[in-house]
């Protein structure tokens, strides 16, 4: 998965659940994989709240390229 992002993001993520609204921190510490995607997103539940459409495309596409891999 971290390849995958890497290759199509053109960043090196973050392995971490510590974010504020991660429900993976919940549920690491019970030994399961937790992976999180989603936007970056300055304006997260606030009024006017907005997301770039390219952060959407991208994000469709990186789903698509994680379940391919993990179906094979």
């Amino acid at each position: 998965m971290l390849a995958a992002i890497g290759e199509h993001c053109g960043i090196e993520p973050e392995q971490s659940t510590g974010g504020g609204t991660s429900d993976g921190r919940f549920i690491a510490p019970l030994g399961a994989e937790v992976v999180e995607l989603g936007p970056v997103n300055a304006t997260i539940h606030k009024v006017d709240e907005c997301v770039a459409m390219e952060e959407l495309l991208m994000l469709a596409r990186l789903y698509r390229v994680i379940l391919s891999k993990l179906l094979d």
